[in-house]
Parts: C-alpha cells; structure tokens; sequence
C-alpha cells in the first residue's frame, strides 16, 4: 500500500472510533506509521486530509451504485428498488464498510467536521434522492420525492441502531421486513 493511501486508511480507523474532533495528526502519523511531513506533503491540513477520506468513502459507495445501475437496467421498478435495498443492506453488514458508516457518523455528530464537508454530504445526498426517484418514478403508488426521502431516513436510522448495537442485531431479518414494508407500502 502506498504512504498515501496508508495515512488515509488510518484517518478513516482514527476518524470512525475516535472522532475527527479528537485525532490529532500526530494520531494519524503514529498509526500509519509516517511522519507530519509526509502527511502535509499529501494533503494540505487536517481539514484537506479529512476532505480526502469523505472522497475516498464516496468512491467506494460509487461502486457498489455503479453495479447496481448495471444491474438494473433489466429489472422492472420493483426489482430494481429490492435489488438496491438489498445491496445498502449488504454494504452495510461489510467490516469495512461498518468503518465508512462509524466514520459518517462521527462526522455528523461533530459540527465542525460536518462543516468542512457540507458540500460533498449535500451531492451526496442528492445522488441518494435521484436513485431513489428514478426508480419510484416508474412506481404508480409511490410519491418520489416523499418516499425517497422517507427511505434515506429510514435507512439512516437502521445503520445508526446498527452501529450501536450488540454483535446480535437481526440486521438479515430487519433488512427482509423493512423491504417487505415498503413493497406493501407502493403497493407491490
């Protein structure tokens, strides 16, 4: 692995258990095992380094949703909507993933953290929405603007819980009755 990469893996590990607000970059220095001068050599301060992971989580995210468009350009609307509810619950019962989502929300937990990155959570959050509106769109019981936001908070929610709970949290079967509900929901 490149020293690059190496700091920005231990930022993610820092950021996600510790908090952005309480890493120093000597922290980060001392688990990737490279000096400050490197690190500021890659990225300009703190705040470009903690920009760099957020792009880092983004690509990532970016290609499961790439395999998911592939996908589902032969699926009807529902299939399309189970098979991407399907793959954010997969995501998120990833080890390493479980990390991007820790780290997501220690960063929206801390307002200075969640300053710096306001636009990338804002498109973010924009490319969720038209996801789920291009599918619900083609779903005649469903409000795609209403029930898109409805799905991110209710997905939001889920990983919280998720985060936060013992080793024995039904993830399988919550993600099983959560997209029976919305089926129910549209009226599929």
């Amino acid at each position: 692995m490149d020293k690059k990469k190496q700091i920005i893996e231990s930022a993610i590990e820092l950021f996600a258990t510790t908090g952005y607000e309480k890493t120093s970059i000597a922290a980060i220095c001392e688990h990737s095992q490279v000096s400050k001068g490197l690190v500021f050599h890659h990225f300009k301060n703190k705040e470009g380094l903690l920009r760099e992971v957020f792009m880092r989580m983004a690509e990532i995210i970016n290609e499961v949703g790439d395999n998911i468009v592939d996908v589902n350009k032969e699926l009807d609307p529902k299939e399309k909507l189970v098979n991407l509810l399907e793959q954010i619950f997969l995501s998120m019962a990833s080890p390493e993933q479980r990390l991007y989502y820790q780290f997501d929300f220690q960063v929206l937990c801390q307002p200075s953290a969640r300053a710096i990155l306001k636009d990338l959570f804002d498109e973010r959050y924009q490319l969720m929405m038209v996801t789920f509106q291009d599918i619900l769109c083609d779903i005649p019981a469903a409000m795609p603007f209403v029930d898109s936001q409805m799905l991110i908070a209710e997905i939001d929610g889920i990983a919280l819980n998720y985060l936060f709970a013992d080793d024995d949290y039904p993830l399988t079967e919550l993600k099983d009755r959560f997209i029976q509900k919305q089926l129910l929901l549209l009226g599929l």
